[in-house]
């Protein structure tokens, strides 16, 4: 089966101006981007020079050739956000020249994997340091575990891993790296049965803000290693490489896909999939999801395509009594697949390739138990509502039954930085929209996620998924890290004294 993009796996569920910015010139910054880092004194072209003769890797200045697709961001959304400079690291201690040189310099450093940040965290105005090159992966079989550089991306690790005995829970856009989606928790296909990509993390090497490189585990730099672990990045330092425990993979896999369309069916699957995911064995990892289309001749209502699918790690048989309340509720489907599969199958199946840049934006929610039908309801009329439904540009409403269950809850909340355990399913209104679309899109589209959330809000927990940042989350602080922010205050303090790694949302200085 072909892969698709991540555009096409949100709308469907298959799972020039930029290059005249000048050093100090002010720059054209979205509305939800406060435009005080634009506004920083910009180091000389003295001190530019001088890091680019210390670099092992290259610095690429505006107007130079690759500066454009070097600075672009995945989330088109910033792109208009460019860096004064783009550090290429080859190597670890290129990491360190660069954290040195921003400290001395006063210039803010943003640290660059994959480049996916929701809410633009990996772009910059000051020094961008790419980590791109950084990015090996080496597995041992013997011990079941796998070495990557800190920009290892989901590609780089399938491409070592597949068709082995041997996978790392992760995520399935190709272009994200691990090290990001590690750092916030990382959930995805796997993690119902096998636990987030954080629960797998042996060890870690930081490079801290006074440029020193550490070594973190549970036995070195304890309490840093801890806050790794779903702390998020952007804000203790800048992580170089990782090690983490392998799973075996299963030998008995089967999937299912079921697809109806029209308000009716949406609320049936939403409604019943979430009471269904809440009991359901860990064993199951499915996900169910609304999106609004372009309306035909059946109105808004019935332009609604709906969907869950899965992947359960045992007999068909099982996953048919397991699934079965779907169709009960929903009726017929009018696509349906249910088949035994194997596990790399499922993996290439539901994995994406990296699309061209478009405008995206999330927030979510955990719910600890099912949704009232009334909210179920409510939240469908939504999707009914959005205010652009065509293939590049529309909203929708995801459950995400990966991120509870008895192997998510052999952590404990504060076990780890990352804290969203004892729920039963993620909630996740989202949103694509062209590049070329006029702002008002992605801003209605935005406030349309809003207004989801305001339904949630009265049967949910305040507590959302860092790795899903957004800027609109006022009380960040509770929702992506509730009672475990007062620690991560702690180790920000005594790592980052100075705060010099930082964004909107990042772990602040305690006062003193």
């Amino acid at each position: 089966m072909d892969r698709v993009s991540r555009r096409d796996f949100l709308r469907v569920g298959t799972a020039g101006a930029a290059g005249a910015v000048a050093l100090g010139a002010g720059l054209d910054l979205p509305e939800d981007v406060p435009a005080d880092a634009a506004s920083k004194p910009q180091p000389s072209r003295n001190a530019l020079r001088q890091l680019q003769r210390q670099l092992k890797g290259r610095l690429l200045l505006p107007g130079d050739p690759g500066y454009l697709a070097a600075s672009a961001p995945a989330n088109g959304r910033y792109r208009s956000v460019r860096p004064i400079a783009v550090a290429e690291c080859a190597d670890e201690q290129d990491v360190v020249t660069c954290v040195n040189w921003v400290r001395r310099n006063g210039v803010m450093p943003v640290a660059r994997g994959g480049g996916h940040s929701y809410a633009g965290y990996s772009t910059t105005t000051g020094l961008m340091i790419s980590m791109k090159a950084i990015n090996h992966v080496s597995v041992d079989k013997q011990n079941a575990t796998v070495s990557c550089g800190g920009a290892a991306l989901n590609k780089n690790f399938y491409d070592v891993a597949v068709g082995g005995p041997l996978f790392l829970p992760g995520g399935t856009c190709f272009g994200v790296g691990v090290g990001g989606l590690a750092l916030g928790g990382g959930i995805g296909y796997q993690t119902h049965w096998a636990g987030l990509t954080c629960d797998h993390m042996l060890s870690s090497r930081i490079v801290t803000a006074s440029g020193d490189v550490l070594q973190l585990s549970p036995t070195e730099n304890a309490d840093l290693f801890w806050a790794c672990r779903g702390g998020a990045g952007g804000s203790f330092g800048i992580n170089t490489a990782f090690e983490f425990s392998l799973v075996e993979k299963p030998e008995t896999v089967s999937w299912y896909r079921f697809d109806w369309k029209g308000a009716e069916a949406a609320e049936a699957v939403l409604y019943t999939f979430n009471s269904l995911i809440a009991k359901a064995p860990a064993a199951l990892n499915a996900v169910a999801a609304a999106t609004a289309v372009e309306v035909g001749s059946g109105g808004p209502r019935e332009a609604i395509e709906v969907f869950s699918r899965g992947q359960y790690i045992g007999p068909l048989a099982e996953l048919k009594d397991l699934v079965q309340p779907l169709i009960d509720a929903a009726g017929t489907p009018l696509k349906s697949e249910l088949r035994p599969i194997g596990f790399w199958e499922v993996v290439t199946m539901i994995s994406t390739a990296e699309p061209p840049s478009h405008g995206f934006g999330d927030i979510s929610r955990y719910a600890v138990d099912p949704l009232p039908q009334s909210a179920v309801t409510e939240l469908v009329d939504l999707v009914s509502r959005s205010p652009s439904r065509d293939n590049d540009n529309n909203g929708s409403i995801w459950s995400l039954g990966w991120v509870g269950g008895s192997v998510v809850d052999k952590f404990a909340r504060t076990d780890m930085a990352y804290v969203h355990r004892g729920v039963s399913t993620l909630m996740r209104p989202t949103t694509v929209w062209d590049d070329s679309a006029d702002p008002a899109v992605g801003r209605d589209l935005n406030d349309w996620t809003n207004s989801v959330i305001d339904v949630l809000n009265p049967y949910t927990p305040n507590e959302s998924y860092q790795n899903f940042p957004n800027r609109m989350i006022s009380d960040w602080q509770q929702a992506y890290y509730a009672e475990n922010f007062p620690r991560l205050v702690q180790v920000k303090t005594k790592y980052d004294p100075g705060n010099l790694f930082q964004n909107t949302q990042s772990i602040p200085v305690a006062a003193s």
